[in-house]
């Protein structure tokens, strides 16, 4: 028998990027692109709701929360059903395929929740077939930290908030003993088609799901356009400094915060190249993934240089296009642009782009 894959992680902020990926509206690059028209959605959304992140959106609106929901609360958690490659495939090939989504969909709604299961997606066109839930983790009850708490004698105590109302609460939802039953229930509903539950406590390590299989192949190629456009600025940069050499003194101060820019630019260069170096040479999903969060927390600025650049590829601009916008160049552009939002392409004629620093912020 082989075993079931169930992976739980909490998404952040609104989760745009995991839609994406989820979605296809961008191309994985070990997605097989002629095997993508096999994927299915499983779970139909709301009426007026077009995408997995508006979904999310539209259970927290419509669950009647009374609580203000925090900046950094988690919204969604992201849930990878699967089973050992072997085992996918031998289900696939004995014609067990629907009735194991309809399962899986099945312990999805009863374990949290019909109305919290916003999205599901069957994706077939990578190696394993798997399925990417999003559940977005409305519960009632007192929330544990109260329900462990037990009263001062001789404290006053106050009138308590409604305990049966709706919460948006991530970490009942994820506690360790509900993990466990997750682990457990699972492998029950799975039992059927020969799979069972991983040692309960086992120290190994599982790889990471497919879905940060996606994040790293994409994020490397994503990585490598970026070095180019900073390539691009660190020649700009240079070209400056020459020109400040041959002005008055008076524009001193200015050359010497140029040049700090300049090495600022070129440890940015030098770790975002040894970070991809290391992807291609030392590649393991989860460890990957560790280096990436790493390299994002190293350098802050990259993440917001990445989020722009992905965006002006979104709309339908060129890297060429990308690079002169970066380096403070206004683009005129004649065509047709795609809305992500609306999901529509649009006509412009004669169009002027341009990006805008911020007074707060050096870049």
């Amino acid at each position: 028998m082989g075993f079931v894959v169930l992976h739980i992680d909490k998404a952040s902020g609104n989760d745009a990027g995991m839609t994406a990926h989820i979605e296809r509206t961008i191309d994985p690059a070990n997605a097989d692109k002629e095997r993508t028209h096999l994927n299915r959605k499983l779970v139909e959304f709301p009426e007026g709701v077009d995408n997995r992140t508006q979904a999310i959106q539209h259970r927290i609106d419509n669950a009647g929360l009374t609580r203000k929901i925090g900046t950094n609360q988690v919204r969604a958690l992201r849930i990878m059903l699967s089973g050992t490659p072997e085992d996918m495939q031998r289900i696939e090939a004995g014609g067990k395929l629907d009735q194991w989504c309809e399962d899986n969909l099945d312990w999805l709604r009863k374990t949290y929740g019909a109305d919290n299961v916003v999205s599901a997606v069957l994706h077939m066109d990578e190696k394993t077939p798997h399925i990417h839930a999003t559940v977005v983790p409305i519960v009632a009850g007192e929330r544990r930290k109260a329900q462990a708490k037990p009263a001062e004698p001789g404290k006053k105590q106050y009138r308590k908030k409604n305990a049966r109302a709706p919460r948006l609460c991530a970490d009942d939802v994820m506690s360790r003993p509900k993990l466990k039953e997750y682990q457990n229930t699972y492998a029950e509903a799975m039992a059927k088609y020969g799979l069972q539950r991983g040692i309960d406590g086992s120290e190994a390590k599982h790889t990471t799901n497919q879905e940060y299989y996606r994040e790293l192949f994409v994020q490397k190629d994503e990585l490598q356009e970026y070095v180019e456009i900073l390539q691009e600025q660190k020649t700009e940069i240079n070209e400056k400094i020459r020109d400040l050499y041959d002005r008055k003194d008076e524009a001193r101060e200015k050359f010497l915060n140029m040049h700090e820019y300049n090495k600022q630019k070129e440890s940015e260069i030098s770790e975002t190249e040894s970070r991809l170096e290391q992807l291609k040479q030392d590649y393991e999903p989860y460890k990957a993934q560790e280096d990436m969060n790493l390299l994002f927390a190293v350098l802050p600025k990259l993440s917001e240089h990445l989020r722009t650049a992905q965006l002006c590829r979104g709309i339908g601009l060129t890297v060429e296009a990308i690079k002169k916008l970066f380096n403070g160049e206004a683009v005129l552009f004649t065509g047709k642009l795609h809305s992500p939002e609306h999901d529509r392409d649009f006509s412009v004629q004669d169009g002027k782009l341009q990006l805008f620093r911020e007074q707060d912020n050096p870049l």
